[in-house]
């Protein structure tokens, strides 16, 4: 009885923990890989961010400059329209 008494209390050594070392230094290089990847990633589109924004306000001139011969051409039409409304 009490040698299974003694078994039962008997501590058993843990097995000692595997080197963590190998396991960290590739964690950080995947981790490494992956930032450099985002921040190419990143990078990327800052530079499309930046030619929508020139593309935009080409678009605002040219919407401006649009605006301007549509209103000279209208008031060139309504002054036709005038001088004819006046002949008769």
């Amino acid at each position: 009885m009490f040698k299974k008494l003694k078994e039962f209390c008997k501590i058993k050594k843990e097995k000692a923990m595997p080197d963590t070392t190998n396991t960290t230094s590739r964690t950080n290089r995947q981790f490494k890989k992956e930032i450099a990847a985002q921040n190419h990633t990143i990078e990327t589109l800052k530079d499309r961010v930046n030619v929508m924004r020139d593309e935009i306000v080409d678009l605002k001139s040219e919407i401006t400059n649009f605006q301007r011969r549509v209103q000279s051409d209208m008031t060139e039409v309504f002054e036709g329209m005038k001088e004819i409304s006046k002949r008769r």
